[in-house]
């Protein structure tokens, strides 16, 4: 089955930073559906679960599994993901802008690309406050994550995998 989070043991993506340094995230584990995942840039693993069509991390907060990707999303679709951030309430709100596209990214042009946009916002005292931030991420079918991009200037793109 065609998957835009190909998650299996050993399956790792490197991706190139602004200042052309480059970081891995590799599939760690798997047990009983949840796998784990290192980052080369941060020093804890994290995890990685699917359930049905919808993966979910606790990359934004330790122990707090919420939703990134879903893989049968409609452009349009929307989701939040809420979390933690140096004890600040964050959301952050994402929205699919497109799905079945292509992407070029470096060298290669990648099929069947979905396009989310996330906005980031902080709630205080229960206010919502937006924080300006756009984030972009791009995910074509059976690689993963082949961009993410930003308001800050991040632009991240894949280097190269192992699947």
């Amino acid at each position: 089955m065609a998957t835009y989070y190909p998650l299996k043991a050993g399956n790792s993506w490197t991706f190139q930073n602004n200042d052309g340094s480059t970081f891995t995230n590799k599939v760690e584990a798997e047990d009983n559906g949840t796998f784990s995942m290192s980052n080369s840039l941060v020093p804890h693993l994290t995890q990685v679960k699917k359930d049905g069509n919808t993966l979910y991390t606790d990359s934004y907060e330790a122990g707090n599994l919420q939703p990134f990707l879903k893989e049968d999303a409609a452009t349009g679709d929307a989701w939040e993901i809420k979390y933690k951030a140096n004890t600040i309430d964050s959301v952050l709100s994402v929205v699919v802008k497109s799905t079945g596209g292509t992407k070029e990214v470096g060298d290669k042009t990648y099929s069947d690309v979905m396009e989310m946009e996330g906005v980031m916002s902080f709630i205080v005292n229960g206010s919502v406050f937006n924080a300006g931030t756009k984030y972009q991420w791009y995910y074509a079918k059976d690689v993963g994550l082949i961009l993410t991009t930003s308001t800050l200037g991040d632009n991240m793109p894949l280097i190269s995998c192992s699947i």
